[in-house]
């Protein structure tokens, strides 16, 4: 153990003054163990402690079940006591706050059931203990400090070792620390020193000196997140040790050391590792700075001011650290960590110690100060840099002598070996270390220590040289046999060595090395060097040879080990334990001695269970492998003795006795659950002991009747509670067994719930136990339930002072606390963050709170009403009953009232939209205009105009209220096959008649959204369509069955099944169809689910192709196709064999996409087709279901059954053959596989991707420039390109050396990147005037693949581009040409000095040059037109379109360009006025209507369409104007369009003649006012020949214009005037007919004078028995021409007379 300062002084105070009590350090991992074993029911604990940490172990009386600790917990005094019947916990006074590095006292004491605690004898806690028994069992022992390696379930969070100062450790009246010399079989004292250190109370700027092999520090973890940062200055004259380590998990660790005077640094990732080295070295006698900064992107390490950094690959991370942090070197432990890392400065011989020696000071790791205030852990270490005053003081030091075939001292003999001093006394003083065997003594000589002082100088002898020890050894003491006085004074003389006075004695301990320190002086008077004066302190170093011990073997609780009969039990180092501190624990065994069990039982080891053994190791008995089994006597014993492979132990005789199972229920009080939670049952609850102390029993509660309202569950090793219907005390004890209340309806009163049980042990059962359980049932509280009103808004929030609950009994939080809807409202929808809710759907109170739930109005009624829903309260605990919520709903007089029900429309047809479909209004308001937002998509939306069979409204954007109860609103469906439509509108109301006519302010437009759904009902309307259209092969004379893989429909027909297709065939030339289970039934009728269930069968006879026709039909429509059959010798054939493509290493599936047959023959199971490998693959292996058959069917390729295993060679293409067997015919052929690195699976890299430039109609060549795609593992050859979006305006070509260039008729599709590279890929540019050119590739190394490349190709055409835009010029006006209006818009053209050449120049006006306004233009340059100096100007005339064609020319580069027109449009204005060109007199019929034509009035204006002419009358004095559309409507105002579509008629009535004024204006200017006249005449209409008609009795005769002839008046329009005879009184004896084309006739009542003229009308006499040969008939008619008429005239018809 390292020296301490101030233990000198304590040494002398031991040995000299008195044996008073001492202070003790310990250094955080220190501890000290005394092994008693003691039980009392009186405890007493005294002790003392200082300390600047706010947690550690203080002391521990330590037993099996009972235990007695003293922690420190956030800088608070905590006594935990527990005598076996559970823990009480005494707690000194909050924010005491005792780790202020000032004493303090603790005082426990522990009478029967009592527990006291005084803390500096002022502060005081009291307790009680449970249970009966009162008694303190210790069986492991007292820890002071922390616990060692000694490890119990109760230690669990107390387990920091204390670091500060202990003292007077008194307990029950017996002083623990009073001697610290340890004791193999009592005393264990580890890494504690006398004296308290002054390293717990150094100040932050204090350096550390490091002096020993093993010295070092440590610090909590580092948490390096994105970068770590270490700085800190070192001083040291030894070239070589650990400055930093600190790990992680996965590898991770940082570490830095001193090689050969550099600073190398280490950082360690999982595998990977990285080493970084400073430039120059650290020098002894001087600090150095050095800071190491680490991310995930670089590592940095600087010495001073040289700075070395090594950059990271991309998508490094840092190395996440989880241990301490090491300064200086590492524990034991972590030493073989480092070892295992091959750092040098643990290497070969400084594999035991390799710490840094040396001084650090301004530690910092992120940025933060470290010091020995923060550290966990030191060792060796000593404050402020020892060396450093050294340095300041000029020290002599004794140069170090080694003796021949010693071993250097690895510790405190290090400050020795710095060499420090170069000055006069570097030969003042030599020491030689002391070799001392282990527990033995040597004396020092003069050979040890030697001075070289000129004596006779100086005047004095060597026995007045004096050596005064100032600092004792910390493993042994010097005994010096000298006169009392310097005996006292710890001195001894240069005589004393010689004459052997001095004795060095080790007190047995295994530290390896001892020292003392030492200063010289003389006794003499006179003045003498410095050197000699006292003032220097020197170390003496001390070897200790170690010596193998013989290992003691102890039986810590007594030597009897008690068992049940006929059990086993494990045996412990608290029944058995080996003391042997120079001989690790896997070297120690175990012997059973003698014969001594044979009746009783045997030794066994779990890992070889029911087996007897004799020998042992220790390692087993640790881990508690080793048991005894006993089979038959009561008592015996085992003899055992240890051994450590070179000596033996003591012997030691184990008592065995077996007694008899006994255990009682000890604890059984139920357990108190709210209703719906869980409550752990523990040990305290539910508990059995039996009589045997410290053996494992497997106690198990086995449920006989489960609990009524709950369940008792066990959680699993997962964290997951299932119920269980039995379980151990075991788990009761790790706090794994609940029960759980699940009855979560609503109950009155607290009821008494229980379960029952049985224990079992060693399969012994007993009675029936009953545990109870209460449990406290819950009520809701429904403190608000107040309703919701809805008033002007559609939509109101539910809120906390609406709806409110609370479970009075327990705290639940809001978000909890869920209602669940058990109805929904009828008239409105609860939603939950806009999303509507359904019945069962819940929110929940905190959602109400943060207005989350809200009530939508769906419709709002027309008077008040009422909406509710109901629901119910449920949290984890309890359901409640149901409730009910209000909600008032009041009128708004502005509210819409939408009436959305939707259409059902049939498919192809329309149907009227009425009001009880779509309907908006308000309580005072249905006059609403609706605007289509989104119109229909498979359909039309139209108004219908019943009155004009031609008026019918298309693709309508608006319509009204009004509309829709008119019947006039209507939608189309388009035939479409869809089953559904929709339509966007918005319904805007119109201002009421009375806001309008009250003047009142108006109010915002009442507005809704609505979307009218459209459903329709689809009709068969489709015809099938083939699918499958291919040849049908089957053997020669032989059958097929006839699938959906020959001939497939399908009915586009959404609502139709296929399956349902009826086929009909005619004869079949060369076979015949029959089906497949029954081939005497032939088919003449099969549906398409026959096809698909491989029905149809297919029988061959006769010639080798035929054909033979199908009918297909859905019900309704009807289709014909043949199916054409071939029929052949039996063949198979490979239809697909593209291979196989898998991992390196891998195995891949072949499946029917990769290796696929067809074939002619009649195959029913896919078993039939067997594939047989004759060569099978050299690098990799075929297994069907994971057998290597050889053999496999296409079944098992349809299956997924078949996979090729590669081997992981290097070998990445493989192949197979095999043959394949179809009923005796057969193929042989091969499957060629291949195999891709685990590097392929990441895509490829586009390197370069640019633009191509080429001349028009000339190639360019790709080049690796151009377009670069690389991948880390794959060779150029291997990259393929697919054009998939080929060029519009060129194509590839491909150079080969054979046949030159390819691609000139069948442009190249694909090619490779060597390709490229080798320049034989060519763009050739083919369509001219194009500018521009584009394709897309996709590029793949054959396993994974890059879409969408695309590539821009820009195009240098051979006549300069001219892109014109036509512009718009007010009439009379001008416009400047901008550069848009003559663009040459390619960039080759850019800044291009070029003319514009007129071709053809306005032919309204003119380009002129703004400098020479008066001149014409025929050319202007491109830098003229970009000053904005060149301009069209208008000529001021009504025409409205103007062009002119010009070509850019270039002199420079000899280009033109083609012609271009650019149009000019005028915008007219309205200057001139209109101008009657016609005004005669219309002449008309006597109350007729008469049309006026442009031959009778007409006006016409430049600058005006006819449309805007508009005429102004004043009223006829002689009838009145109208439209053809309304004749009776008089109108005064009308257009000249209406004139010209010859819709303007005049209709007579009143005076012969008349007329009317009229005035013309197109909206701006007038036509001077003139008169219209009209002049009427009478139309007369008369009978020019009424011959009558002579005809045979029953004939038939046609009536001529010789017998019946009607003119008028009329002569200019004769041709155009309809004469109508209509029959008043029909004939008697015969009827009037028309023929007609076909020689039929057709009964008349009226005929037409042309029809006279063409002798259409006949007479036919018909009652001919009636009459004889002289007989007359006649009819009554009368004759108009519209306004003519002449009526009653008689045509008279005889009969001819027989001659």
């Amino acid at each position: 153990m390292a020296p301490r300062c101030g233990s000198a002084s304590a040494l002398l105070l031991l040995f000299a003054l008195s044996r008073e009590a001492l202070a003790v350090s310990f250094y955080g991992a220190s501890y000290v163990h005394f092994g008693i074993a003691e039980s009392s029911s009186t405890t007493s604990l005294q002790l003392r402690f200082r300390t600047s940490r706010p947690i550690g172990l203080l002391f521990l009386a330590a037993g099996t079940e009972s235990y007695f600790l003293v922690e420190l917990r956030s800088g608070n005094i905590q006594v935990r006591i527990n005598l076996g019947a559970g823990e009480r916990v005494l707690h000194s006074q909050r924010n005491s706050h005792l780790d202020d590095s000032v004493w303090h006292l603790v005082e426990v004491r522990h009478e029967t059931d009592d527990v006291t605690m005084a803390i500096d004898k002022h502060h005081h806690a009291r307790s009680k203990m449970p249970g009966v028994l009162f008694e303190l069992s210790i069986q492991q022992g007292l820890y002071i400090g922390g616990s060692g390696s000694f490890n119990i379930s109760y230690l669990q969070g107390a387990q920091v070792n204390f670091r500060g100062c202990i003292e007077d450790v008194i307990f029950n009246k017996l002083s623990i620390l009073e001697s610290l010399r340890p004791s193999p079989r009592l005393k264990n004292v580890h890494e504690v020193s006398l004296s308290c250190s002054d390293e717990f109370f150094a100040s932050e700027d204090d350096p550390i000196s490091f002096f020993s092999s093993k010295s070092y520090v440590s610090f909590p973890s580092w948490n390096v997140q994105e970068e770590g940062i270490l700085e800190c200055a070192v001083q040291t004259p030894v070239p070589r040790g650990l400055l930093l380590y600190s790990s992680g998990q996965m590898g991770d660790f940082v570490a830095m050391e001193i090689e050969n005077g550099l600073i190398k640094a280490h950082i360690g990732k999982g595998k990977s590792r990285i080493q970084l080295s400073s430039l120059s070295p650290v020098h002894g006698n001087q600090w150095h700075t050095i800071k190491l900064k680490f991310s995930a992107k670089y590592v940095e390490l600087t010495l001073e001011k040289e700075t070395v950094k090594k950059l990271l690959p991309l998508n490094s991370r840092p190395p996440i650290l989880t241990g301490p942090v090491y300064i200086g070197g590492a524990d034991d432990y972590i030493r073989v960590e480092v070892m295992k890392l091959g750092l040098s400065s643990l290497s070969g011989k400084y594999a035991q110690g390799g710490s840094f020696r040396g001084c650090v000071r301004d530690l910092k790791i992120n940025l933060e100060k470290k010091s020995l205030k923060n550290v966990v852990v030191t060792k060796d270490i000593l404050v402020g840099c020892k060396m450093e005053r050294a340095f300041d003081n000029n020290p002599v030091a004794a140069p170090e002598k080694q003796l021949a075939g010693t071993v250097a001292p690895t510790s405190a003999v290090g400050l020795m070996d710095f060499k420090l001093l170069k000055d006069s006394y570097d030969h003042f003083l030599m020491v030689n270390n002391l070799i001392v065997p282990e527990g033995g003594q040597a004396t020092l000589e003069s050979k040890h220590i030697k001075v070289n002082v000129e004596f006779k100088k100086l005047g004095i002898r060597q026995s007045q040289i004096l050596f005064k020890i100032k600092e004792q050894p910390s493993h042994g003491q010097l005994r010096l046999d000298v006169e009392p006085e310097r005996g006292k004074e710890l001195t001894f003389t240069m005589m004393d060595l010689w004459q052997g006075r001095v004795l060095y004695m080790h007190d047995g301990s295994e530290e390896s090395f001892d020292y003392f320190t030492f200063t010289i002086s003389t006794s003499s008077k006179k003045e003498m060097p410095l050197y000699l004066q006292g003032k220097k302190d020197y170390m003496f170093t001390i070897t200790v040879r170690p010596i193998n011990d013989a290992p003691e073997l102890t039986l810590p609780s007594g030597n009897l080990f008690i068992l049940l009969e006929h059990s086993k039990k494990c045996l412990s180092v608290n029944s058995v334990n080996i003391s042997d501190a120079d001989t690790s624990s896997a070297d120690l065994s175990i012997s059973v001695l003698g014969n001594q069990n044979i009746d009783a039982g045997f030794l066994e080891n779990a890992k070889s269970s029911g087996k007897a053994i004799t020998d042992f190791s220790y390692e087993d008995l640790k881990h508690g492998n080793i048991c005894f089994v006993h089979t038959g006597v009561k008592n015996s014993r085992i003899v055992l003795r240890a051994s450590d492979g070179e000596k033996v132990s003591n012997t030691v005789v184990l008592r065995i006795m077996a007694v008899p199972l006994d255990y009682k229920l000890v604890n059984n009080t139920g357990v108190e659950v709210l209703q719906g939670d869980a409550v752990l049952i523990t040990l305290s609850h539910l508990a059995v002991e039996t009589n045997i102390f410290q053996q494992e029993l497997e106690i198990r509660y086995e449920i006989m009747q489960s609990p009524q309202y709950g369940e008792i569950q066990r959680r699993h090793a997962g964290g997951e509670w299932k119920k269980t219907y039995s379980f151990s005390q075991h788990s009761i004890g790790r706090s794994r067994v609940r029960y759980a209340c699940i009855f979560k309806e609503m109950q009155q009163a607290n009821a008494l719930e229980h379960f029952t049980f049985k224990v079992n042990i060693l399969n012994k059962t007993s009675e029936e136990f009953l545990f109870p359980v209460t449990v406290r049932w819950l009520r809701y509280n429904l403190q608000r339930n107040i309703p919701l009103v809805i008033d002007k808004a559609k939509k109101e929030y539910l809120s906390s002072h609406n709806l409110l609950a609370v479970i009075e009994e327990v705290e639940v939080p809001e978000n909890e606390f869920h209602y669940k809807l058990q109805s929904l409202p009828e008239r409105g929808n609860i939603l939950l963050n806009n999303i509507p809710l359904q019945i069962n759907s819940t929110f929940s109170q905190q959602d109400i709170s943060d207005y989350k739930v809200e009530y939508h109005l769906i419709s709002r009624p027309n008077e008040e009403t009422q909406d509710s829903f109901r629901f119910l309260i449920s949290t984890k605990y309890v359901i409640s009953n149901i409730f009910v919520f209000k909600i008032h709903v009041k009128t708004d007089p502005r509210h819409i009232l939408v009436t959305n029900s939707g259409l059902t429309v049939v498919e192809g047809e329309g149907k009227l939209i009425t009001r009880s479909e779509l309907f908006a209004q308000t309580l005072n308001n249905n006059t609403f205009q609706y605007k289509v937002t989104q119109s229909p998509r498979h359909g039309k939306l139209s108004l219908i105009n019943f009155s004009d069979s031609l008026a019918s409204n298309s693709n309508l954007s608006s319509f009204t209220n009004k509309d829709i109860i008119d019947g006039r609103l209507m939608y189309i469906h388009d035939d479409s096959e869809t089953v559904r439509d929709e339509i966007y509108i918005t319904a805007v109301a119109a201002e009421s008649e009375v806001q309008v006519s009250s003047g009142a302010e108006p109010e915002p437009s009442l507005s809704a959204e609505i979307k009218f759904n459209i459903s329709i009902q689809l009709k068969n309307d489709e015809k099938p369509v083939r699918l499958v259209d291919q040849v049908f092969h089957v053997v020669r004379n032989g059958k097929r069955l006839l699938t959906l893989a020959d001939l497939c429909y399908h009915d586009p027909d959404t609502d139709f099944e296929d399956e349902q297709l009826l086929y009909t065939r005619r004869g079949i030339p060369n076979g015949d169809l029959v089906h497949a289970n029954e081939t005497s039934h032939r088919l003449y009728q099969f549906k398409q689910e026959d096809l698909a269930q491989k029905r149809v069968l297919f029988i061959h006879r006769g010639a080798d192709y035929g054909r033979f026709v199908l009918f297909v039909t859905d019900g309704k429509h009807y289709t014909s196709t043949l199916l054409e059959v071939s029929a052949s010798e039996p063949y198979v054939r490979l239809v697909n064999n593209s291979g196989l493509l898998i991992q390196k290493g891998r195995e891949g599936m072949v499946t029917a996409a990769n290796l696929s047959v067809t074939t002619n023959q009649d195959i029913r199971s896919d078993r039939e087709i067997v594939f047989q490998m004759f060569l099978f693959p050299k690098h990799g292996q075929v297994l069907v279901n994971n057998l290597g058959l050889g053999t496999f069917t296409q079944h098992d390729l349809n299956r997924g059954h078949v996979i090729y295993r590669h081997d992981d060679s290097s070998n990445l293409i493989d192949a197979f053959n095999f043959t394949v067997y179809v009923k005796g015919v057969q193929l042989d052929a091969g499957m060629n596989i291949r195999m891709y690195l685990e590097s392929h699976q990441r895509p490829p890299t586009v390197v370069q991707n640019n633009s191509l430039l080429v001349e028009e109609g000339k190639p360019v060549k790709i080049t690796k420039e151009k377009l670069l795609v690389v991948h880390e593992n794959s060779l150029p050859s291997e990259m393929k390109f697919t054009v998939m979006s080929p060029p519009v305006f060129g194509y590839f070509r491909k150079f080969t050396s054979e046949e030159g260039y390819l691609g000139e008729e069948n442009p190249v599709l694909s090619f490779t990147q060597q390709d490229i590279n080798d320049g034989h890929i060519e763009y050739v540019q083919t369509v001219s005037d194009q500018l521009q050119d584009q394709f897309s590739l996709d590029v793949t190394n054959g396993i994974l693949a890059i879409s969408g490349i695309g590539i821009a190709v820009d195009i240098i055409p051979k006549l300069i581009p001219l892109e014109v835009q036509n512009f718009t010029v007010a009439e009379g006006g001008s416009n400047i040409l901008e550069e848009d209006f003559l663009k040459i818009p390619t960039s080759h053209f850019a800044g291009l000095n070029c003319d514009f050449y007129l071709l053809e120049p306005p032919k309204h006006g003119r380009i002129a040059n703004s400098h020479f306004p008066g001149m014409i233009l025929t050319k202007f340059s491109r830098k003229q037109m970009e000053q904005g100096l060149i301009s069209y100007i208008h000529d001021d005339s009504e025409q409205l379109l103007d062009n002119f064609t010009v070509i850019v020319n270039s002199t420079e580069l000899r280009k033109q360009s083609l012609p271009q027109t650019i149009f000019v449009t005028i915008r007219a204005i309205n200057d001139e006025s209109p101008v009657i060109r016609r005004n005669k007199v219309l002449r008309v019929w006597m109350g007729s209507v008469t049309e006026i034509t442009v031959n009778d009035l007409c006006a016409e204006d430049q600058d005006s369409s006819p449309a805007e002419l508009i005429y102004s009358v004043s009223p006829p004095n002689n009838g009145h104007l109208a439209l053809k559309s309304s004749p009776n409507k008089s109108i005064l105002n009308f257009t000249q369009a209406h004139i010209e579509d010859r819709q303007l008629v005049f209709v007579h009535s009143g005076a012969m003649s008349g007329g009317f004024n009229f005035q013309v204006t197109d909206g701006v200017n007038f036509a001077p006012r003139q008169i219209f006249s009209i002049t009427a005449q009478a139309l007369i209409i008369y009978l020019q020949n009424n011959n009558g008609l002579e005809v045979f009795p029953g004939s038939r005769k046609q009536i001529t214009s010789h017998n019946l002839k009607a003119v008028t008046n009329d002569v200019a329009g004769a041709e155009n005037r309809t004469i109508i005879f209509t029959v008043a009184v029909s004939p008697n004896l015969g009827r009037l007919i028309r023929v007609l084309s076909d020689n039929s006739t057709q009964n008349i009542s009226s005929f037409t004078q042309s029809m006279v003229d063409e002798c259409l009308v006949v007479y036919e006499h018909t009652k001919k028995e009636d009459t004889g040969w002289n007989a007359e008939d006649h009819f009554t008619f009368t004759v108009s021409s519209p306004p003519a008429v002449l009526v009653h005239q008689v045509l008279l018809s005889g009969r001819e007379t027989k001659s």
